[in-house]
Parts: structure tokens; C-alpha cells; sequence
């Protein structure tokens, strides 16, 4: 049987970014490659890949700038606690 790669909804958690002056709350998926899938709402925002240099690059969606920092500082966290 071979193992599917892909997003662990097991793994999830949950950020708070501040978009037009308020809290949004967001949804993050991780997969095993480093990729993370950004939801809210329901709704899928974009799919962003965290690189080494503790950037990350979306690559698919469109996230605002302002968004794609305040994600990389929660993807940051999130390497510095979970492994």
C-alpha cells in the first residue's frame, strides 16, 4: 500500500492574523514537505511553502503581503515549538 502525501488535517492549528484592523482568525494545514495550506472561513486562501531561510512563498492563491508576513512569523513558531 502506498502513503499518500498530502495535508494532515490532524496537525492543524490555528493563527489570528489582523486584516483591515481586525483579528481574522485562519486555519493552517501542514504537509510533510513543508507546505501549508492557509483556510478561512471555510474557504481556501492559498497554499504557501515555508523555505529554509525562514521565508515563505506562495504558490498558489493569492495572499496580501501584509498577510504573507504575519503568516511567516506564525510558520517561524510553529518549526521553533513543534519540532
Amino acid at each position: 500500500m502506498s502513503q499518500q502525501s498530502g495535508f494532515m488535517p490532524q496537525r492543524q492549528f490555528h493563527v489570528l492574523v489582523n486584516e483591515a484592523n481586525q483579528d481574522q482568525p485562519l486555519t493552517v494545514l501542514p504537509d510533510p514537505q513543508g507546505n501549508f495550506r492557509v483556510i478561512k472561513q471555510g474557504e481556501i486562501l492559498g497554499e504557501v511553502n515555508y523555505t529554509p531561510q525562514s521565508k515563505i512563498v506562495c504558490y498558489k492563491g493569492r495572499l496580501k503581503k501584509a498577510l504573507m508576513d504575519q503568516l511567516e512569523k506564525h510558520l517561524s513558531n510553529y518549526y521553533a515549538y513543534a519540532f
